[in-house]
């Protein structure tokens, strides 16, 4: 956690400068600010789109009805009852706790195994202490911090299972109830981060639990904490899914069809799929937010009166075209390149003036699609993401085959927990894609990044393991 809060800023120490760095909000952060009952201290009023991080809120308003939220429930343990002024900081300190502990305590299970063995649990922090591209949104008001510290219990899970053998039943039960806690909580962030709780799942049904007199009972551990992971988040993730079509169902499906479809199926095949005009085609790669569906011929009718209907008829044009959903999901898996977002800025506010700029242009944030694919092809080497996920899933599935069964178990450990990472980030990117198109992608596929990373770093640790193994077996004979 020190760490972390060095990186950010939220801890300083004398002689080594820094200050406190976040990420401004673009419009989202109302969606969990109003569930306290928090309004920005800013002489507008407003936090989004101020050119800096708002940090300062004031509480005692009226809270809005959400849906069911971990980050909402995570964010109401440090918001005091009654008026005052409420820092930011404090939710970031809880955020940064938590994925402290997680970590701390990983160590320690992994270190009552083997000492050396808590290193592993260094993998999850490359990424947040390498750059600030992910830490500095522990100081905000997204759902995604919440998500990320519920990853790092995920990925701390899985190492605690890849560094102990079966017949250690109690650290392999650490090791199911982090995988449990953190896909409940991730998934329930908000639901892009649904797949959070499938793969946490599909790793928990998989952790062998044995018990050394040969009671079949454990055997049954991993399974049920995967079915009580589905059981615990299937209502508020339905009752999220629900609250996201209520308020934004419209902005999705012109989202899904103009700045993603239109551009790589044509006007020909998605017009009259979808029941708009031929005239509709001169809008193709505008995002909601660009004119907000004015302007657009037979957009009333076929998008705004129908949006379910109209996102239907997208998703099932992609059933059809699965080349499309390729590209799709590879652009995705490049944006992940650019984990800077450098169009939400990092300045708390008191460093810069309050000024509204939510009319600023920015490629990455996919208001025009042309803008956007132009970007992602200025990336030096923007096939990297998408070769680290296919080969981490690659050697995943290889530790199936029977010769795998001679390699060292900590290196097909750590190969799998790779592979977990690379298919959580493949699942990230492609209900980003299918929920709101390539519109603000970057931002979308943010926490895929983090992912990627973390794919290839532990895939890395696998590869040392595993060729140390080697020359120790080799010395020995």
């Amino acid at each position: 956690m020190l760490g972390v809060a060095l990186r950010i800023g939220l801890l300083t120490l004398p002689g080594l400068g820094g200050g406190l760095i976040g990420v401004g909000d673009n419009g989202d952060a109302y969606r969990l600010f109003c569930t306290a009952g928090l309004t920005p201290d800013t002489p507008s009023g407003f936090s989004l789109w101020r050119g800096v991080v708002v940090t300062s809120f004031t509480t005692g308003g009226t809270p809005c009805t959400t849906a069911p939220s971990s980050a909402a429930t995570l964010l109401g343990l440090v918001v005091p009852a009654g008026p005052g002024v409420w820092s930011l900081t404090s939710y970031a300190w809880l955020l940064a706790g938590l994925a402290a502990l997680a970590v701390g305590l990983g160590g320690a299970v992994l270190a009552s195994v083997r000492p050396s063995r808590a290193l592993l649990v260094g993998i999850p922090l490359v990424g947040l202490l390498a750059a600030s591209w992910w830490s500095r949104f522990l100081v905000s008001l997204y759902a995604e911090p919440t998500a990320l510290v519920a990853v790092v219990w995920l990925v701390v899970g899985l190492l605690v299972a890849a560094g102990t053998r079966p017949e250690q039943r109690w650290q392999r039960l650490v090791a199911l109830g982090l995988l449990g806690l953190g896909g409940l909580v991730g998934a329930t962030a908000k639901p892009g981060f649904v797949p959070i709780a499938l793969v946490a799942a599909a790793c928990a049904a998989l952790v062998v639990v044995r018990s050394p007199s040969g009671r079949r009972g454990w055997r049954l551990a991993g399974p049920l904490v995967a079915l009580a992971l589905l059981a615990g988040a299937a209502s508020p993730v339905a009752q999220a899914v629900e609250g996201q079509d209520r308020s934004y169902a419209t902005v999705n499906a012109h989202n899904l069809i103009f700045t993603a479809l239109l551009p790589e199926l044509g006007p020909d095949v998605v017009l009259p799929a979808v029941g708009l005009p031929p005239a509709a085609a001169a809008h193709s790669g505008e995002g909601f937010y660009w004119a907000g569906g004015r302007g657009i011929p037979g957009w009333t009718t076929a998008i705004e009166d129908r949006p379910d209907e109209a996102r239907g008829a997208a998703r099932a044009l992609l059933a059809e075209h699965p080349g499309a959903l390729v590209t799709m999901v590879g652009r995705g898996l490049t944006a992940t390149m650019r984990p800077q977002l450098d169009y939400l800025p990092s300045e708390p506010r008191g460093t810069a003036p309050e000024h509204f700029e939510g009319r600023t242009v920015y490629p990455e944030a996919g208001p025009q699609t042309a803008l956007l694919v132009r970007w992602l092809d200025a990336i030096a080497v923007g096939w990297l993401p998408a070769a680290v996920v296919l080969a981490a899933l690659a050697a995943a599935a290889a530790t199936v085959l029977p010769r795998a069964r001679r390699a060292d178990p900590l290196a097909l450990g750590l190969v799998r927990t790779a592979g977990a990472c690379a298919l959580l980030a493949l699942g990230v990117v492609g209900l980003a894609v299918l929920g709101d198109g390539y519109y603000e992608l970057s931002k979308h596929v943010w926490l895929a990044s983090y992912l990627v990373l973390t794919a290839g770093v532990t895939g890395g640790a696998a590869a040392v393991v595993g060729l140390t193994a080697r020359f120790r077996r080799q010395n020995r004979v």
